[in-house]
């Protein structure tokens, strides 16, 4: 048994999994292996992937189940100590994965690092700052700090949580219920992925954005880590922004209520990581500040 296995889920990566894989075997640790189960595609995406000649590697297929599924299927194939995540497309950087090895040694629960993107616009170079397991909590109250792909961690922080659920933004409803539930989680500052961007990712839809917005497990589980954290439930920014019914007075109102105890909780951190998170609430407020003004635009 390895102590650590790379979870690769695959849909239509033909053109993109051997730089992926290649570059995940040059930075993989001993004692280390890949899994890469291709959801159903239909470009050969397995069969390119059983190409890559390494005995660290393994491919697996079966037809389309999605994401979450994939990512469950993926845990259940493997029994290792540790789990990382990988993209088919993005590129591990070198030394990723010692160094997020030494911070689970050190401790941790989960650990990720920033990204460099690319692709589509122009590259872009992280600002490279750290999240400590005591602020991590409370950066997902305001928006989600990480990249999936950039995950390693203990597989019993995952699975005592119940792994993954079929959600928009599955990666970040895992992150709630693992910070509800006290898992020490960290964001390493130094790049470990570069990430590709693309216009037709997933991601970058509206409407995944606003399907995780409305979606009610999500909307429990930040619930309950802003009680833990703040003292009493709260609801996200982002979902109260498109509450039809709510007036902006009353969103205004619960966004004060909630920055009035994120503050408070604020004490409880290193003055670097207030400073951050002050700033991020401050932006937050003001993307809905933004949003309520165009709302009111249109119902002219």
């Amino acid at each position: 048994m390895p102590r650590l296995s790379v979870l690769v889920p695959a849909y239509q990566a033909a053109q993109t999994i051997v730089p992926a894989l290649r570059s995940t075997m040059r930075a993989l640790p001993k004692d280390a292996e890949i899994v890469v189960l291709d959801d159903g595609s239909t470009d050969g995406t397995a069969e390119v992937a059983r190409h890559v000649d390494d005995p660290r590697l393994r491919v697996i297929s079966r037809p389309n189940r999605g994401v979450a599924a994939t990512l469950n299927d993926l845990l259940d194939a493997t029994d290792s100590e540790l789990v990382a995540r990988m993209d088919a497309d993005d590129i591990v950087l070198p030394g990723r994965f010692a160094r997020q090895l030494r911070r689970i040694e050190a401790g941790a629960d989960a650990v990720f690092t920033t990204v460099v993107t690319w692709g589509a616009g122009r590259p872009g170079l992280p600002r490279p700052s750290a999240i400590g397991a005591e602020a991590f909590g409370l950066h997902l109250l305001l928006t989600n700090p990480v990249a999936h792909s950039t995950f390693l961690g203990r597989r019993a922080a995952v699975t005592e949580v119940g792994g993954y659920r079929a959600l928009p933004t599955e990666d970040y409803d895992l992150w709630l219920r693992m910070a509800m539930h006290g898992a020490r989680l960290h964001r390493m500052a130094l790049p470990g992925l570069a990430y590709r961007v693309h216009p037709g990712q997933v991601t970058a839809s509206a409407e995944w954005r606003r399907a995780s917005w409305e979606n009610p497990e999500i909307a429990a589980a930040y619930s309950a880590l802003a009680e833990r954290l703040l003292g009493a439930p709260a609801r996200r920014i982002t979902s109260l922004s498109i509450d039809s019914q709510l007036a902006p007075d009353e969103k205004t109102a619960q966004v004060a209520e909630f920055s009035t105890r994120f503050d408070a909780a604020l004490l409880k951190c290193a003055p670097p990581a207030r400073r951050a998170l002050r700033r991020k609430l401050s932006e937050r407020r003001a993307w809905l500040t933004r949003q309520l003004g165009e709302q009111e635009v249109v119902a002219r």
